[in-house]
């Protein structure tokens, strides 16, 4: 005949299986947020952000700009701004600091 655990192996045990069904919720939760910014990734790249329409690449300077051809909004991504500040001078350097 087994022995009966005690109550402490009881609880070391349910400690442990809700700890593991815990990281099991938190890793599908992560896959889900994952997948659902994937999604919407998708779904918008290259949309306007004004109207919705497609962006089309542009070369501005040694910068490939996103334009929409729908609304002629300008969109530019990570970055971009401080390179066309950098060739374009003190115009464009005083219109970043108002973003800084």
């Amino acid at each position: 005949m087994p022995a009966k655990p005690n109550a402490s192996e009881e609880e070391y045990f349910a400690r442990q299986e809700a700890e593991r069904r815990r990281k099991l919720a938190e890793e599908r939760q992560g896959k889900l947020l994952a997948e659902e910014r994937e999604r919407e990734r998708a779904l918008h790249s290259m949309k306007c952000p004004k109207c919705g329409m497609q962006l089309e690449e542009i070369a501005f300077g040694d910068v490939r700009v996103d334009k929409c051809f729908s609304c002629e909004g300008i969109w530019l991504d990570k970055g971009e701004l401080e390179v066309i500040r950098q060739k374009e001078g003190s115009f464009m350097g005083r219109l970043l600091n108002v973003f800084r």
